[in-house]
């Protein structure tokens, strides 16, 4: 009898860690997934996908445990990224999620962009469906829809995140290397003077701050747990 009961605690334990083991190979699994193909076909949890829109030179595909990445590489965006469910064509349903706006700075004549301000800010999205596909673009605002949100509920932020940005960029790159400018560019010098010589609170809007409001990533709830993220920042690389 006792010989029983160790051979059964035994069975609990090994089928116990192995439950753990698979577990951790889960959260740890990692996959690059080539972009030969339109549509790319995915297994995501108990959903048969299909991405359509993408290709290798614009986009990296990367699974990550539960997480399926959508990364930008060159410049297109996803105006043409469809993700269609395969065995849910004729089914009426929503996908729900988040979208990131970041703003990202311009500087003069594009010496040097800010990728982005620190500054960001979120929003729930819902994405509606056309027999089981669904248009990644149409949960991105307008540009002037962003620009009024921003302008109306976060300029001050926004204003000083940047009015500090340029301040360190036109001191630090033009006016402390004025050998660098003088010859090729002495309007560049004159700039930098003209923007150091204001104070933040001289600035009342967006547009004199040459700021753009970005999506940075939207992020797609699958189900038990998957989701699928897409990065609009191409030197992001998943932990």
């Amino acid at each position: 009898m006792k010989t029983i009961v160790i051979l059964l605690l035994l069975s609990f334990l090994t089928s116990c860690a192995y439950a753990h083991k698979e577990e951790k190979t889960d959260i740890n699994y990692s996959k690059d997934i080539a972009l030969d193909h339109d549509p790319v076909l995915i297994q995501l949890g108990s959903e048969k996908l299909a991405l359509k829109g993408l290709n290798q030179e614009d986009f990296s595909l990367v699974q990550k445990g539960k997480t399926l990445f959508i990364i930008k590489q060159l410049y297109l965006g996803i105006d043409d990224l469809q993700i269609e469910f395969i065995d849910n064509k004729e089914q009426d349903f929503l996908l729900t999620g988040e979208i990131e706006y970041g703003v990202y700075q311009d500087l003069i004549d594009g010496i040097r962009n800010i990728q982005f301000l620190p500054f960001s800010f979120k929003e729930d999205i819902q994405l509606h469906n056309n027999k089981g596909k669904f248009i990644l673009s149409t949960a991105i605002k307008t540009t002037p829809q962003l620009e009024a949100i921003c302008q109306e509920r976060y300029f001050d932020e926004i204003r000083k995140e940047s009015y500090l940005a340029q301040k360190q960029f036109y001191q630090n790159e033009i006016i402390d290397n004025p050998e660098k400018y003088k010859d090729c560019c002495p309007e560049y010098i004159e700039y930098a003077k003209k923007f150091l010589s204001k104070k933040e609170r001289d600035f009342h809007s967006l547009q004199s701050l040459f700021v753009e409001i970005i999506y940075k990533k939207i992020t797609l709830n699958m189900g038990d747990g998957y989701h699928i993220v897409f990065y609009n920042i191409n030197d992001f690389v998943p932990e």
